[in-house]
């Protein structure tokens, strides 16, 4: 009921409660919306004070990443230098292995080569070659 009564007095009046809710909370032209209760170099203070705050926090957060990621650089590089020496210390050890094995390999193959003609002079020394009847030499071995 105290509704509908304050609803006619504004009626009364000519005002409706959209404007006198505008009316209660009406600011100065151009102020910000905290400074309703402050005066506007109050608020203008208080927002650069926030703006400044926001501004060395951004600030400290930048130099954390900066120094996060020199970090991770310097962390980069240093094992990429260490795989490198790796890398290079593989190459090393692999030229030694095949220089090894080709020397192997060449000692392998002598053996073989004098193993095989070792047999094959025993074969033909053994293998007589006699002559026929008729003193004609035989075509095969014996």
């Amino acid at each position: 009921m105290t509704t509908l009564q304050s609803n006619s007095q504004d009626n009364e009046t000519g005002h409706t409660s959209m404007q006198t809710d505008d009316a209660m909370n009406k600011r100065g032209r151009g102020r910000p919306k905290g400074a309703t209760s402050s005066t506007l170099a109050d608020v203008r203070t208080q927002a650069a004070d926030e703006k400044r705050k926001i501004r060395e926090e951004l600030t400290h957060k930048i130099n954390q990443l900066r120094n996060q990621l020199e970090e991770l650089d310097a962390n980069y590089k240093e094992e990429v230098r260490e795989l490198r020496e790796a890398l290079r210390a593989s190459e090393q050890r692999e030229a030694f292995f095949r220089a090894a094995l080709e020397d192997r390999l060449q000692v392998v193959a002598e053996h073989i080569h004098k193993s095989l003609t070792d047999w094959a002079n025993a074969e033909l020394e053994e293998g007589q070659i006699t002559q026929r009847k008729r003193g004609r030499p035989r075509k095969t071995f014996k």
